[in-house]
């Protein structure tokens, strides 16, 4: 059968799920998109003889435009690129930006308009190797704590913050003078596998291992969510890829950090 493209609907996403617990990790975002983001994203699927052949989707609660996908070699991954820019229009004339294993950045490669790449590690932690860095004052962060997290996330730069995080999962976080001083948060917990980030820590008390307690914490109260935890860390930040090692952290693959255009959006 010749190859379809059809938005995900409830009859084919139990195939789509099952589709990409091939690869937990490696297809965590799709897995997230499919699932607990599945109301705030555009999922377009690729599929023959009743297989599913591919997935990209766009979550449209980040800041910035951008993608994901997961797609068989040849004329799937061109296929489900213009499915996906038809939903959303605005993927056409945009600049992208997105995550990929390094591997699938050179699948799109062939695709788009490459402006800008950089290496991230993803770096996963197993119950067995998480190392506790234990801060007494470090605690599980509330609703009501949230204009202090939207300060700190403003005040740190942090470029993948959303005020509704606490609908993606838990996270924890030290106050120091009454206000706070260092967090850690979930981008999104599957049950499969969950990512945390937006780790930050406030100037005045950098140094103090406060992120580290708190990355601590957030990945132990995580694993009673999902069996695998990961974050990503920019392979030129060796000073926070040294400090993930020592919580446990360790190297799974090499993605790139993509900065694109669909090959038919107008140049700048």
């Amino acid at each position: 059968m010749p190859l379809a493209i059809d938005d995900l609907d409830d009859t084919w996403l139990p195939h789509v799920v099952a589709y990409l617990r091939r690869s937990p990790y490696r297809n965590a975002l799709q897995l997230s998109n499919v699932t607990q983001l599945r109301q705030r994203c555009a999922v377009v699927l690729a599929h023959s003889n009743g297989l599913v052949q591919g997935v990209a989707s766009h979550y449209r609660d980040l800041p910035f435009l951008g993608l994901t996908f997961v797609a068989e070699l040849g004329e799937t991954l061109p296929r489900l690129l213009e499915a996906l820019a038809n939903k959303v229009p605005a993927l056409r004339t945009a600049t992208l930006t997105a995550i990929f294993p390094e591997h699938r950045a050179k699948q799109l490669a062939e695709y788009v308009h490459i402006k800008s790449q950089a290496i991230a590690w993803q770096m996963v932690v197993e119950p067995e190797t998480l190392r506790a860095h234990e801060t007494p004052s470090v605690q599980r962060l509330r609703f009501e704590d949230l204009p202090a997290m939207n300060e700190l996330a403003t005040q740190c730069g942090l470029v993948a913050w959303r005020p509704d995080v606490f609908h993606n999962g838990p996270a924890f976080g030290v106050f120091r003078e009454g206000s706070l001083a260092a967090m850690a948060a979930t981008h999104f917990a599957t049950p499969d596998v969950i990512e945390i980030g937006n780790i930050a820590t406030h100037p005045d008390y950098r140094r103090q291992g406060l992120a580290s307690a708190c990355t601590s914490a957030l990945a132990s109260a995580c694993f009673a969510l999902a069996p695998r935890v990961y974050l990503m860390v920019m392979a030129e930040n060796t000073a926070a890829y040294e400090t993930y090692g020592k919580l446990g952290f360790w190297p799974f693959e090499r993605f790139a950090l993509v900065s694109f255009r669909l090959q038919n959006a107008p140049a700048e």
